[in-house]
């Protein structure tokens, strides 16, 4: 006889943009879920790990990080898991989804991260601070919306870089015909890219 774990519900709510969010409880990992996708999973989270793996030789030297779209802010988690301090900036359009991020993150991880409300877009017009790391996750359920694909907002990304700086990029392919665009935009903003294949996320490092 096989035994089954189960998620456990320990929140479910309407998020600012989000209709149906829900806080999950998994082999003792938080998971940030809607009915169609898994926005946050601890340290499970392999786009993240994807990101921070193929970077592992630079962490030592990021000192400053921008997740854009937090889910529960499991890049920051991994990147405290891995021995590292870092000065963080986690943005996100759901409050509530940001309020259940800095809610459960370790403490001195919290300490040293500003959580902001906003649109992505318009943060990254006003932003004018340089980052080691920028990690790019935003979702509505499995699609990224065009926006974030857009060379506008992509070149913003690497004009927030420091020198040396790095990037991800999560993306998930619903579309051939926009991906083979996603793919032209992003190497039109970074000249030196690589491509993770996570399944059907595809994770782009600069």
């Amino acid at each position: 006889m096989f035994s089954y774990i189960y998620p456990l519900s320990l929140r479910r709510r309407p998020g600012a943009v989000n209709p149906d969010l829900e806080l999950l409880l998994y082999r003792g990992r938080l998971q940030l879920a809607t009915p169609d996708a898994l926005y946050s999973d601890g340290d499970h989270y392999t786009p993240a790990l994807a990101a921070l793996g193929y970077f592992k030789d630079i962490l030592p030297a990021v000192k400053t990080v921008l997740v854009l779209g937090s889910g529960l802010g499991s890049t920051l988690h991994i990147i405290r898991q891995r021995g590292f301090n870092t000065t963080n900036t986690l943005v996100d359009i759901d409050e509530v989804v940001l309020g259940w991020a800095m809610e459960f993150m370790e403490a001195d991880v919290a300490a040293n991260t500003t959580p902001v409300c906003a649109d992505a877009l318009v943060f990254m017009q006003q932003n004018k601070t340089k980052y080691d790391f920028i990690f790019i996750d935003i979702f509505n359920n499995r699609t990224v919306p065009d926006f974030v694909c857009s060379t506008e907002f992509l070149s913003l990304c690497a004009a927030a870089m420091a020198p040396g700086g790095h990037i991800g990029f999560n993306y998930i392919v619903n579309d051939p015909e926009q991906w083979i665009e996603v793919q032209q935009n992003f190497k039109s903003v970074f000249r030196k890219q690589y491509i993770i294949e996570d399944g059907v996320n595809k994770i782009f490092v600069s």
